[in-house]
């Protein structure tokens, strides 16, 4: 298991006001486990070691207590991670966030059979479903719908627009504040569908870049 990350762990988790108990830590530490076994193969994520941990484990939980807030405003809340790639930010996200349902939206063969494998190992099945095809073909709606290192804004709203429920919220993880200032100028000038949008900064644990989540309603 993942357990040489534990003090890193520990620090990131208590930073992030997240408080896992030892059934999550153990379906974490499988998660990130299986990241380190099939990622020399199928080049899931570009980090290894401590910056794995930190670019891309904590920096998704990072979004978990803003998540959580919007959540607990729907009764039974459905979220969807599109473009889940390695399960980034939907698996630590479902991890943590363990009294809702989520789903990986992701259309490529390889990651589609991590996805699958590493919701077994982490125990996730009940819980974590898969969908293997493009964002085209969701029909479901969701209550939460959460992507990162996906396309712009511009070119994705419009197919969103559709699978997010009333009242529902994307919740886009993003970077540098110009990219997401011009990427909300290019909504509104290319898509079909209005959005009214707010920024969360986001701190992530030891990570020296602007994180932020673009929070976004329909109009």
């Amino acid at each position: 298991m993942a357990s040489k990350y534990t003090n890193l762990l520990d620090e990131g988790l208590a930073k992030l006001g997240i408080n896992l108990d030892l059934g999550q830590r153990t379906q974490l530490d499988a998660y990130i486990a299986e990241i380190e076994l099939f990622n020399p193969v199928y080049k899931l994520v570009g980090a290894e070691g401590d910056e794995l941990i930190i670019r891309h484990i904590l920096d998704s939980l990072a979004g978990c207590p803003t998540m959580t807030e919007l959540a607990s405003s729907f009764p039974h809340a459905r979220i969807a991670d599109l473009g889940s790639g390695a399960g980034l930010p939907g698996i630590p996200l479902a991890i943590a966030m363990r009294s809702y349902e989520f789903t990986l939206v992701e259309r490529m063969g390889r990651r589609v059979d991590f996805l699958r494998n590493a919701l077994v190992r982490c125990s996730l099945l009940d819980r974590v479903s898969v969908f293997d095809r493009d964002l085209k073909e969701v029909k479901q709606q969701f209550d939460l719908i959460t992507f990162r290192a996906f396309h712009p804004l511009y070119d994705i709203l419009d197919l969103v627009a559709p699978i997010l429920s009333e009242g529902g919220v994307v919740c886009a993880y993003k970077a540098q504040m110009e990219q997401v200032q011009e990427e909300l100028e290019q909504v509104k000038v290319r898509c079909k569908s209005r959005w009214q949008s707010s920024l969360v900064e986001l701190d992530v644990p030891r990570l020296e870049a602007s994180r932020m989540l673009c929070l976004l309603k329909k109009i």
